[in-house]
């Protein structure tokens, strides 16, 4: 199985997301402003269980909130009160980790249902571009090819510390 990647989608304003997050000292994480809201990509070691606590949250600011986490061809997407997955439950199951999986709420075989924009998130995380921001590693792809994700996204990082002191700009 390939290295996991995931990612949270919310429909909470990055900036408003960004405070909230601040202010309880969640992260590190990386937030990517798109037109339905805000893709979070958490930290790699994080694991599955801990994307959805963060999820949670950020239902909690946003009303509404994805957590997808895949791996080659197996898919994990849950909304909190639906799950869908790709690829066989076994497979699944190690994706999410088995307590984690028997957790889930409503599993059922499917894709999620993401944005266009999302889709793209979810293109360019699995090209590795955001590689950098999420684990912290340098890029060893040189040209276009080897972009980081905040160079076709902009891409705000989370860190744990003091909540931004001015406002969000409107």
């Amino acid at each position: 199985m390939r290295v996991p990647r995931t990612l949270i989608w919310t429909a909470a304003p990055t900036a408003a997301l960004q405070r909230a997050l601040h202010k309880e000292g969640s992260g590190p994480a990386a937030l990517v402003p798109v037109t339905s809201g805000t893709v979070l990509l958490p930290a790699r070691q994080g694991g599955f269980p801990s994307a959805v606590r963060l999820a949670e949250r950020c239902r909690e600011i946003g009303g509404t909130a994805l957590v997808l986490r895949w791996a080659g061809g197996t898919q994990v997407g849950s909304d909190g009160t639906r799950t869908t997955y790709r690829g066989s439950v076994l497979s699944a199951m190690r994706l999410t980790g088995p307590v984690a999986w028997w957790r889930l709420k409503r599993r059922e075989r499917g894709d999620a249902e993401l944005t266009a924009d999302v889709t793209q998130v979810v293109g360019l995380v699995e090209e590795g571009r955001a590689d950098a921001h999420v684990a912290g590693l340098p890029s060893t792809r040189t040209g276009l090819a080897g972009l980081p994700i905040n160079t076709l996204l902009p891409v705000v990082p989370v860190t744990q510390g003091a909540a931004p002191t001015e406002p969000p700009l409107a």
